[in-house]
């Protein structure tokens, strides 16, 4: 027996001798040889600073040791750590040693921080391994092969931070090992994984925090085809234990996933012990009794460039449930629940939630719940919801210390249908969106001595009562009612307290009583304000009672009195502060009729940035409006915007007042100016003004504008809109009479004066990305305003309209009922003297009737076939003539969508005069002199030729013209039609006189014309007809 244990003795010690002494006795070589093998296969950029080869690091391994290890990612997170560890350790195949290859078969990590990272395109910092695959059998003959059997890491730090989902786990005292045999294509990986803290957010919304978790993991890899099969997975969240199988793949450009997870029949402590920790923090102290169920599965592809998402499901169920805290007087009990969720696409639109049964007792007290929710921006919406509690009870059994709240809620709620909004068109290119359909509903909703404070702030509201009943019968919100039986809150020393009953079905009907006294700087104390500074105090004592009826004119009974003093507002979004706001306001009437309303405003004042501004305004008599309005100050819109943060708005300008306005509506009506006392002045800078009728925006540069009894003033205003300029003096005469007469036309008369007017910016679509869709392009008709009569001395130096440039343009231009007139109104047109009357009505946005009268006395057709669109269009065989013609014409019709004539609507007639004209290529002569086989009929030199002609129906007529040309005497009449089509008939008189002559006929199209030498038997040119015109 002694020589037994010696034996073993001395066999012990040289087995540790061993250990100690076989690294000693590898060569270098190997460190080398591994470290080559590192810088190969890594593409990334790697460091450290010490190597060392032990049995003892990780026994019974021999490990080669790499101290401070650190790794960075790749593209385009190259700068960024990969993988830092305290020490990094690839485990040795012993018997390798003694053959031609190394074999490194384990990995292991120590006291590392790891981050994988991957950017909003789903570029990740982990494709660092260098592949040497060619797709040639492998005849690897390196010294050094990787060939890892197991993973194992420890004590380390994990953040995955994937911005393409958008999905960060952030896990701390992460302990992982895992093995497989990871060199073969296909091969089981068996893990044991446990993470100290785990926390999990998704778009930024934290799902799991400051959690414990251990698992138990098979998951089968394939490597070919980057499949994972989750097989055998057992997960514990805190003490929550989940069963999850499932596979992951991954493509091209994304992911493809199916995971499903189960807690089935588990206590449902153990689910309170995976809710988020400020949940599970206060709910810390509770007893938790009871059985539930969860499954969960997340199925589909995940592609960032398509948005392609996978779709999540979530269940529950809750029997026989109990919460108990010590610190309330009775527990929740018989808490039942079935939940069943879906999230197609992870769209939260597409959110289907059916909460088919929820129900507890606290004592006697109960809430029970049917709700089902389908989609979330127009949600169809079911439930049918029964409370009565005492809110206290409630809170203190789930500990909720952040809050105080009592009181008794009694609620009946049954609400079917769905809530949707539409969106209409309210003018030319505004839109608004409306409520289309609400959910039917009967609720009625009851809290007495209501009491809620939050403990972060020092003060409650101790006092809150209200009773609450509305109902809706069959989804048109305008049949809803509403009412407010009672209602009474108090904080501090600020209170709400009166009733409210209000219906909208035919029309508003309203019964109200309310008094109010609000404290704004008390606020903060009972309520959390963030980015915003108030103060002032608010009083209100509104009684009001009947129903507003515009045209059986009635008004609700009211005596209503709204006082501000001293009133502070102050954003984040703004340096400067809304101070000194003061509001005393008073509106009365007393025997329901328009008639006998009467609002009394005494001020309005404020200031900011140290200019204040006031209005006072006694108005009364809806019927026959008695008013007394004055103002002064100075409002500077953009800062007002930028207080208040209106996105989406470029705003600015200053308007300046010092305006009173004093007399009868009737007065102003009948133009009895004398007994009204409208005086004062306005100026206006750098202000940009958005209409519904125009596309761009009129920027009023500078405007100064004077008030009497009688007009508005423009004493000076110079305006850009687009790329046009206006500067206008004159009036407006019956400002008053607009106001207060919808039906009324502001009228008056101005001079304009302008550097260049570009007509096209006005059409109502010019520039509208929002009106024209792609296969509707067109830029719409510029359109005239139907509530104007007003008369213009027009002077613009530079007028561009559809492909015409109008020079030195003068004219007088009227402006009524939506129509626009020119009378004597000359320009010069490509060096041409013309002078016009004319007249332009828009009938719709997209269409016009126009007519005018233009004498053009010469003008170079050469250069307006060059330079006019339209006359090219309506001209085409021009395209050679040469010479001065003179033009006399007069045409109606209607125009299109581009503010192009329609042509088959065209009527008018006129002459055109060929004063001095070379036809050169002019293909009908050309081809009658080849048919007659008369040269001097070629590209022939015309004279003082008036040619008469007549449009109706998309044809011209022309009138018997009689020419000289060489000693020939040729005459011509008949039909062209405006596309081209010929019809005429002529006769070419011989010389010396003309006496005798070759009759012939032309038919065909200008382009290819047909010449007979005979008389044309043919009948007249077909018609069209103006289709619309009716």
């Amino acid at each position: 027996m002694k020589k037994f244990f010696k034996i073993l003795g001395i066999s012990i010690a040289s087995l540790i001798a061993l250990l100690f002494i076989i690294p000693f006795l590898i060569p270098k070589t190997i460190n080398q040889q591994i470290t080559k093998t590192i810088n190969e296969n890594i593409k990334g950029e790697v460091s450290f600073k010490g190597t060392g080869i032990s049995f003892f690091t990780h026994f019974p391994s021999l490990t080669l040791n790499l101290d401070e290890f650190l790794l960075k990612g790749s593209e385009p997170f190259k700068n960024d750590t990969l993988i830092y560890a305290k020490q990094m350790a690839l485990g040795i195949n012993l018997f390798s040693l003694f053959g031609n290859q190394i074999k490194v078969d384990e990995f292991y990590l120590d006291n590392a921080k790891i981050n994988i990272l991957s950017d909003e395109h789903g570029h990740a910092n982990y494709n660092v391994y260098e592949s040497k695959d060619d797709g040639k059998k492998n005849t690897d003959t390196s010294s050094t092969a990787i060939k890892i059997q197991g993973i194992y890491i420890k004590n380390s730090d994990l953040v995955y931070n994937d911005k393409s989902i958008p999905m960060m786990i952030d896990a701390k005292g992460v302990n992982y090992s895992g093995t497989g045999d990871l060199s073969k294509a296909i091969f089981d990986l068996k893990s044991k994984l446990s993470i100290k803290d785990a926390d999990i957010y998704y778009a930024g919304t934290p799902y799991l925090l400051h959690k414990e978790l251990n698992a138990k993991l098979i998951t089968k890899i394939n490597t070919s085809s980057l499949d994972l099969l989750f097989d055998e997975n057992d997960i514990k969240i805190n003490s929550l234990p989940i069963r999850f199988v499932g596979r992951f793949s991954f493509l091209k450009d994304g992911y493809d996933m199916d995971f499903k997870t189960q807690a089935k029949e588990t206590d449902l402590q153990n689910i309170f012990t995976a809710l988020p920790a400020e949940i599970a923090d206060k709910l810390e102290k509770t007893k938790v009794k009871g059985y539930a169920e969860i499954d969960a599965s997340l199925i589909g592809k995940y592609i960032a460039e398509s948005n392609t998402m996978p779709s999540l499901t979530f269940n529950m169920k809750i029997r026989e449930g109990q919460i108990t805290n010590p610190n309330a007087p009775e527990p929740i009990k018989n808490l039942f629940l079935n939940l069943q969720t879906k999230i197609p696409s992870l769209n939260p639109d597409s959110l289907d939630l059916n909460m088919d049964s929820l129900f507890f007792n606290i004592g006697n007290d109960y809430l029970a719940s049917v709700t089902k929710i389908k989609g979330l921006k127009e949600p169809q919406i079911y439930t049918k919801t029964r409370s009565n509690i005492d809110l206290e009870k409630w809170a203190k059994v789930v500990n909720m210390d952040s809050l105080n709240i009592k009181g008794r809620l009694v609620m009946s709620v049954y609400a079917d249908g769905k809530y949707a909004k539409k969106v209409v068109k309210s003018g030319l290119r505004q839109v608004d969106t409306v409520i289309a359909t609400v959910p039917t509903f009967d609720a009625k909703i009851k809290l007495t001595n209501g009491y809620f404070k939050y403990a972060s702030l020092p003060s409650p509201i101790d006092k809150i009562n209200f009773d609450f009943v509305g109902n809706n019968v069959n989804g048109d919100y305008k049949n809803t009612k509403l009412e407010i039986q009672h209602i009474d809150i108090n904080a501090m020393s600020n209170y709400i307290k009166g009733y409210l009953k209000l219906q909208t079905i035919n029309n508003v009907t309203v019964d109200l009583g309310l008094k109010t006294a609000i404290n704004f700087a008390e606020i903060k104390n009972f309520y959390p304000i963030k980015d915003l500074v108030l103060n002032g105090k608010l009083s209100v004592d509104v009684t009001s009672k009947g129903s507003y009826d515009k045209v059986k004119k009635l008004f609700p009974v009211t005596n209503a009195l709204i006082k501000l003093d001293r009133g502070y507002i102050k954003t984040v979004h703004f340096s400067e502060a809304l101070e000194k706001i003061d509001i005393d306001a008073a509106i009365t009437n007393k025997n329901g009729s328009l008639k006998g309303t009467l609002l009394n405003i005494k001020p309005i004042s404020f200031e900011m940035s140290g200019q204040p501004f006031l209005l006072k305004a006694n108005v009364s008599n809806l019927e026959n409006v008695s008013y007394d309005i004055a103002s002064r100050g100075t409002l500077d819109i953009g800062k007002l915007y930028k207080l208040f943060a209106v996105q989406g708005y470029q705003v600015h300008g200053l308007i300046y007042t010092n305006v009173n306005f004093k007399g009868l509506q009737s007065d102003a009506m009948a133009g009895r100016y004398g007994r009204l006392q409208n005086k004062g002045f306005m100026s206006i800078k750098d202000l940009n003004i958005l209409t519904d009728m125009f596309p761009n925006a009129f920027i009023i540069k500078n405007g100064k504008f004077s008030f009497t009894s009688a007009a508005l003033k423009f004493d000076e205003f110079n305006a850009s809109y687009g790329g046009s300029d206006f500067k206008l003096n004159g009036n407006l005469n019956n400002y008053v009479n607009f106001v207060f007469d919808e039906r009324e036309k502001l009228s008056g008369s101005f001079v304009l004066h302008s550097n260049k007017i570009i007509a096209d910016e006005f059409m109502a679509y010019a520039g509208d990305t929002t009106a024209a869709t792609s296969s509707t392009a067109a830029k719409g008709v510029i359109i005239i305003p139907t509530n104007l009569n007003v008369t213009f001395a027009a002077n613009p130096n530079d007028v561009e309209y559809n492909g015409l440039n109008l020079k030195n343009a003068k004219g007088k231009m009227v402006i009524n009922n939506g129509k626009l007139m020119l009378s004597e109104t000359g320009f010069d047109l490509i060096g041409a003297k013309v002078v016009m009357d004319a007249s332009y009505q828009s009938t719709s946005p997209k269409s016009a009737n126009f007519d005018f009268k233009l004498n053009a006395k010469e003008f170079d057709i050469a250069k307006a076939y060059k330079e006019i669109k339209l006359f090219r269009e309506m001209a085409t065989s021009a395209s050679k003539v040469k010479g001065i013609v003179g033009l006399d014409y007069e045409l109606t019709g209607r125009l299109n969508d581009e503010m192009f004539p329609i042509l088959p609507s065209v009527k008018g007639s006129g002459a055109l005069t060929l004063k001095d004209v070379k036809l050169a290529g002019f293909k009908m002569m050309n081809a009658v002199s080849k048919e007659t086989k008369r040269d001097s009929l070629t590209n022939p030199n015309l004279k003082d030729v008036v040619v008469k002609t007549s449009i109706k129906n998309n044809i011209m007529t022309i009138e018997r013209t009689k020419m000289k040309i060489a000693g020939f005497r040729p005459r011509f009449e008949g039909e062209v039609s405006l596309d081209g089509r010929l019809n005429l008939k002529g006769r070419l008189g011989l010389p010396p006189f003309g006496l005798f002559g070759i009759p012939l006929s032309v038919t065909g199209t200008q382009e290819k014309p047909i010449i007979k030498l005979k008389r044309n038997k043919e009948g007249k040119l077909e018609e069209t007809e103006d289709a619309d015109s009716k």
